[in-house]
């Protein structure tokens, strides 16, 4: 059973991502398929200055302090599992599609 790129459970909301480092693009937001939400991120993939940037962009986008958002797997890879707490599944879908 295939559950999409954003789903719930008892912790909070999960996303799969895949990140764009040094990106030029404008949008936060690059695609959501039916695999992952494409963030596109300005800082470069060394020093764990993407991941910080990340987690900065997302607080912004879902209207949630960075202290709510944790890389649960993927730190050290493109294709990371996010989890954020205090927000539904039904709020982020609405505010990552919004976005676009």
């Amino acid at each position: 059973m295939s559950h999409g790129p954003i789903w719930e459970n008892n912790d909070g909301v999960i996303i799969k991502i895949l990140v764009r480092p040094r990106s030029k693009e404008r949008a936060v937001i690059s695609e959501l398929t039916d695999e992952y939400l494409a963030i596109n991120i300005r800082a470069p993939a060394r020093e764990g200055k993407a991941n910080i940037e990340l987690l900065k962009q997302l607080a912004k986008l879902l209207h949630v302090s960075t202290a709510n958002i944790e890389i649960i797997s993927g730190h050290k890879s493109r294709e990371k599992t996010i989890k954020v707490i205090g927000i539904q599944k039904e709020q982020v879908v609405k505010l990552v599609t919004n976005d676009k």
